[in-house]
């Protein structure tokens, strides 16, 4: 507990850290009746007056080469008739584009020349603009390219307006984004992060509100938020891997190779030679010299060759060899040595055992040897994750096994990690981490940092059908560790479904794919890559400017004086304590059947309002976060009120919740800029739609859109009307299983819908789980008055039906343990000891006297 409170007072000091964390702002060049181009204004209405040396530096990134417009226009709003000076982007062809610095409507004073294929998404380009002002020259860095010109008419101040992208004067704007920006003279600088992920105000470094972007487009959405590339399906085994020289996926089948353009954003593919091997897992490693994918199969399969390689220039297929290991190796880890040609796999499950040989497939000698590794013990496992720290060792991170490798015996999770030295083939235990959330084991590979001070890998609690992958983040210097960006939709039903992760240097970003198989055993799988921008981050660094809101600098800075201290001591007195402790012995965590095991992945097309608001676009991309507050209840006070019979909202309604403090004037005008918002981000969608009939508002959905709470709606009305099955409750047990319904919403204009709904649920379970229960339907009256003891934790009736429905199924130590969490809680929230003991629930109807 103490350890978790000092977590938290970590993640508060990050804040002060996350303001070096530049991210950057991408510029909106799309307008229509609903949204505008995006336009930032520096210094918005206060400017500053700058003397001597004026200096603008930012990063550029031409996002798309065929576009042309202004980015950026300065002006010196002291002088009346003063010149201004425009920045300008301008393709050319498809081989060249010019970026052009002119006195506007008068010359183009210096060009520069660009090369298409340099240019692209997070392809970026350092920029320097220096005013001579005594000297009346400029000066300007291109990519370490400098160019002068002189006699701009300048003076010997400068007090200048600077508007980058769009604004009344230049309309045309080139996608671009930038990052970075500094702004100074020879007696200040003024640093801007743009680190913001929402709203309007521009922050400098010190989190002064220095100017205003309409329309932007934070790029930190892009460090946190996973973007779906693309989906493919197969009905053949398929594989897949990455090319690091290209930047482009490779995806093959048994009959056809694709790749994906990730900076073209294009799917291409053809048909290749025959395989001289049927695949069966589609494991594989990606050889850059000859542009090869290896399909290997380390068990035999009663083929004639077990390892080919395809060429994904050529589509040439070439059989390399038909030697294979003692038995199959599911989720083993792997690592390709390009400087040995030597491609290595460690642990993984067959035959009902879990395996720590490190096996190593020689591609000059073409061989399989094991390597009989000295030093610690590493237990046999699988779901272990590997990766280079260097040239000549690798690293060997966590899975799932036990000392003995039998699976009978049970598994263990395992946080550890290792160091194998290829040279001489010893082990070294570095650490184990300390790491107690839910159980999770992380993909196949594992990716060192930058810096060479930690290493990142994707986990998953595989044990779990309806998963996600999460980033993590593990240090290499203690024990801990970083949970960042937001998880990533799996389902790991059958054990052939894996995930990988990978990282460009060149555009700084993380890929992820996922390959899901159906889980009855076929050959059949769907794949999807993911990207994120580099550095990822936590959530926390989404909030911010709204954490400072709250609290001021200068009271952040002592807070955090004091928690240092109280950590340093903390930590002295625990790691005392430890040292005088025996070492507790690791036993295999059992899971409750209890546990609500019906929470599905987020659909395409969809909006969820049980549990977290989320609404998913129909390319299967998460877009909650382009919800605003203001955004998000209007859209939610014209959906709930468009139900059943109502018949909508009228505008008065809008602005008396909305905005009440505001003139009608002004609160028409961001009504309508909110109607604009809201649908424009609808148009990412099919079968919702905001309309307006009868002078009211409301939200119309087709079959074509998936909304939680009106399925939920679908389910009570069966119950109520006595035409309820299995599935039913089924369908309702995966729906409640999300949350409390408008779980985060905390407006008190939403209380009257959730006093409502929980109402209902309560009327409506008393009902159902009475029927399952008649049915001895156990497994789903446990689950739930499970969740109905989320809801309402104090509810008695639903403890009746947990306790009996455990009795019934002989889960009494669950049961137990069930009881006792229930009146320790009871007890603490009511100040008196619980009336029933568990005898009297087990053996007693007292569901009347409940109730």
């Amino acid at each position: 507990m103490i350890m978790r409170y000092i977590g938290s007072f970590i993640l508060l000091l990050c804040f002060l850290c996350l303001r070096a964390n530049a991210q950057g702002l991408e510029f909106n060049t799309y307008e229509s009746e609903t949204i505008q181009k995006t336009s930032y204004s520096v210094f918005d209405e206060n400017p500053l007056t700058f003397k001597g040396h004026f200096s603008i530096s930012y990063d550029l990134a031409i996002q798309d080469y065929g576009s042309f417009g202004y980015i950026f226009r300065l002006k010196d709003l002291k002088r009346e008739n003063a010149d201004i000076y425009s920045f300008v982007f301008s393709y050319d062809n498809d081989e060249r584009s010019y970026l052009k610095f002119n006195i506007e409507a008068k010359e183009c004073l210096i060009v520069d020349t660009l090369c298409n294929k340099k240019l692209g998404p997070r392809r970026w380009i350092p920029i320097e603009i220096s005013f001579f002002l005594k000297e009346d020259s400029v000066c300007l860095t291109i990519d370490k390219r400098q160019y002068q010109s002189g006699k701009l008419g300048l003076s010997g101040e400068l007090t200048p307006t600077i508007m980058f992208g769009s604004s009344k004067f230049s309309e045309e704007i080139p996608s671009f984004a930038i990052r970075n920006l500094v702004i100074s003279d020879m007696n200040q600088q003024i640093i801007f992060p743009l680190n913001e992920s929402s709203g309007i105000l521009v922050h400098d470094k010190q989190g002064k509100i220095r100017g205003k972007a309409i329309n932007p487009i934070w790029l930190i959405n892009k460090s946190y938020y996973w973007n779906l590339l693309h989906s493919q399906a197969s009905e053949s085994t398929a594989g897949y891997n990455y090319d690091f020289n290209s930047g482009n996926f490779v995806y093959f089948n048994s009959d056809s190779l694709y790749t994906l353009d990730i900076r073209r954003n294009i799917w291409e593919g053809y048909k290749h030679q025959s395989l001289p091997m049927k695949m069966y897992l589609g494991t594989n490693f990606f050889y850059p010299d000859s542009r090869s994918v290896y399909i290997y199969e380390v068990d035999n399969h009663a083929d004639v060759c077990t390892i080919c390689a395809l060429n994904v220039l050529t589509g040439e297929v070439e059989k390399v060899d038909d030697k294979f290991l003692p038995s199959q190796r599911h989720h083993h880890s792997s690592y390709l040595d390009t400087i040995r040609n030597k491609f290595y796999i460690f642990g993984g499950f067959g035959s009902r055992k879990y395996t720590n040989t490190l096996e190593v497939y020689d591609l000059d000698q073409k061989s399989w040897n094991t390597i009989k590794l000295k030093g610690d013990f590493v237990a046999p496992r699988f779901f272990s994750s590997m990766g280079a720290l260097n040239a000549n060792e690798l690293l060997l991170f966590g899975g799932t096994g036990n000392s003995s490798g039998d699976q009978s015996i049970g598994k263990i999770y395992y946080y550890d990690l290792y160091k194998i030295n290829l040279k001489d083939s010893t082990v070294q235990k570095v650490r184990d981490f300390s790491y107690d959330g839910a159980q999770i084991v992380p993909v196949r590979n594992l990716l060192l940092s930058d810096d060479g001070a930690s290493f990142y890998t994707l986990c998953y609690p595989m044990q779990e059908a309806s998963s996600h992958l999460q980033l993590y983040k593990f240090s290499l210097q203690n024990d801990s560790y970083e949970v960042l960006g937001n998880s990533i939709p799996m389902e790991s039903k059958a054990i052939l479904s894996n995930a990988n992760l990978y990282y460009n240097k060149e555009t700084k970003e993380f890929y992820c794919c996922t390959q899901e198989f159906n889980e009855r055993g076929g050959e059949s799988s769907v794949t999807r890559f993911y990207s994120l921008s580099a550095p990822a981050i936590a959530e926390s660094a989404l909030f911010l400017y709204a954490v400072e809101e709250g609290l001021s600098l200068r009271a952040v800075i002592f807070v955090m004086v004091v928690v240092l201290i109280l950590i340093v001591g903390i930590t002295y007195y625990l790691k005392r304590k430890k040292e005088k402790q025996p070492i507790p012995k690791v036993t295999p965590v059992r899971e409750t059947f209890t546990q609500v095991e019906n929470k599905k992945s987020p659909q395409a097309n969809a909006l969820y309002l049980f549990g977290e608001f989320t609404i998913i676009d129909k390319k299967g991309r998460d877009i909650t976060h382009l919800f605003s507050s203001k955004i998000k209840q209007l859209f939610l006070l014209t959906f709930l009120n468009g139900l059943g019979n109502k018949e909508g909202i009228t505008s008065n309604y809008i602005y008396g919740l909305l905005w009440p403090e505001k003139e009608l004037s002004s609160a028409k005008n961001l009504k309508g800029v909110t109607i604009n918002r809201l649908r424009k981000i609808l148009d990412d969608l099919e079968g919702i739609e905001l309309v307006y009939t009868n002078s009211r508002y409301s939200i119309q959905l087709s079959e074509t859109f998936y909304c939680d709470y009106q399925q939920y709606l679908e389910q009570m009305n069966k119950i109520r009307q006595s035409d309820a099955s299995q599935e039913v409750s089924q369908s309702l047990i995966g729906i409640l299983s999300r949350g409390k319904f408008l779980k985060s919403i905390d407006d008190s204009m939403f209380d009257s819908f959730k006093s409502e709904q929980e109402y209902e649920l309560h009327e409506m379970l008393t009902i159902e789980l009475n029927n399952l229960y008649m049915k001895a339907a156990y497994e789903q009256v446990a689950q739930l008055a499970e969740i109905w003891l989320r809801v309402d934790s104090l509810n008695d009736t639903a403890l009746w039906y947990m306790l009996n429905a455990c009795h019934k199924l002989k889960k009494e130590d669950q049961a137990m343990k069930k009881y006792y969490l229930y009146i320790a809680e009871y007890n603490k929230s009511m100040g008196n000891n619980y009336s029933y003991s568990y005898s009297d629930i087990i053996h007693n109807d007292l569901r009347t006297s409940f109730q």
